[in-house]
């Protein structure tokens, strides 16, 4: 089971990076191995380091969140880059969304599976991590004691 949902997070991270060949110029394995880290009939797991890279290219720890959750962890990031909160809550917006779509998705047969499971888990990361953001932007709005001018045309 763990390595299925590594495999899906894999295959999603990769996605994310533009695809096979886009991502394969980036990482120290070629496109064959990055296909067979994502293809359930093949034993191959991707490595951290790899993983580590495509989730830093992915701009999010697809991976390594699975990773963490499979040990009873949840990662939260350190930096939280440049606090832009139009542009968090957007993301946000979108990722809660996302979740919803795919719970409803997996629920519509009258199964949720355990691919469909994972794939939920890929995307409520997605929406933690966002949501880490705006809170570390309301955090930093309250010890700074003053507020934080924004403009929509900021990322919403």
């Amino acid at each position: 089971m763990l390595t299925a949902a590594i495999k899906t997070a894999t295959r999603t991270a990769i996605k994310a990076c533009g695809g096979l060949d886009s991502i394969s110029r980036a990482v120290r394995v070629g496109i064959t191995q990055l296909s067979d880290y994502c293809n359930r009939e093949k034993a191959s797991v991707v490595p951290v380091d790899v993983a580590v890279e495509l989730d830093k290219e992915a701009q999010e720890p697809l991976i390594l969140s699975v990773m963490a959750q499979a040990e009873g962890f949840a990662l939260v990031p350190v930096k939280f880059g440049n606090g832009l909160l139009p542009h968090d809550m957007g993301k946000f917006a979108k990722a809660t969304s996302e979740v919803l779509q795919k719970g409803f998705e997996s629920m519509a047969d009258g199964n949720v599976d355990v691919q469909e499971a994972h794939e939920i888990l890929i995307h409520a990361q997605r929406a933690r991590t966002s949501l880490h953001h705006i809170e570390a932007t309301a955090h930093k709005i309250i010890a700074e004691g003053k507020p934080l001018q924004v403009s929509i045309a900021d990322g919403a």
